[in-house]
């Protein structure tokens, strides 16, 4: 049997805590729609359950700290038994298997956690000026690491414990 809906973001958070769906600054907005669309097929002992999710993320960019949004888009196949192995299987009840958990469970691993690539040319518009000409003498084959002067006090903290040890 085939299943596609798309329902709140905000139902697929856990009952007993009200977080967000969030991986470090990265989130998929509560107010947003995710989708999904999947095959459901009776074996012994309980329910398979394959297809994908897909839901809205948004976050800072790295560099600027604009806002980036994206999406994700992850394939599921899961079992639900009447007893889960933890970890392995989801529950199934004696009427109905809870989906919730799953796809919860497969957006937040796909949410990313890496530096997320500004959306604007290069130079980003709200790097500092200093970043910026950096960035192009990189860009133009020129030094490959530069020191964002951002850093600079702590880079002098770091040369005081080097120079106590």
């Amino acid at each position: 049997m085939n299943w596609s809906a798309t329902v709140p973001a905000a139902a697929l958070l856990e009952p007993e805590s009200r977080d967000t769906l969030r991986i470090a600054d990265v989130e998929v907005p509560l107010g947003s729609d995710v989708g999904v669309a999947l095959a459901l097929e009776l074996i012994s002992g309980g329910l398979s359950v394959a297809g994908e999710v897909r839901a809205a993320w948004t976050g800072p960019c790295a560099r600027c700290w604009l806002p980036v949004d994206g999406e994700v888009r992850t394939t599921v196949r899961e079992v639900f038994t009447a007893e889960p192995h933890e970890g392995e299987q989801y529950g199934l009840g004696p009427e109905f298997a809870d989906l919730a958990p799953m796809v919860r469970e497969a957006v937040l691993l796909e949410l990313p956690i890496e530096a997320i690539r500004c959306p604007h040319p290069e130079p980003c518009p709200n790097l500092p000026a200093e970043l910026a000409e950096a960035h192009e003498d990189v860009a133009e084959g020129g030094p490959a690491e530069f020191a964002d002067p951002r850093w600079e006090a702590l880079e002098a903290l770091r040369g005081r414990t080097d120079e106590t040890t």
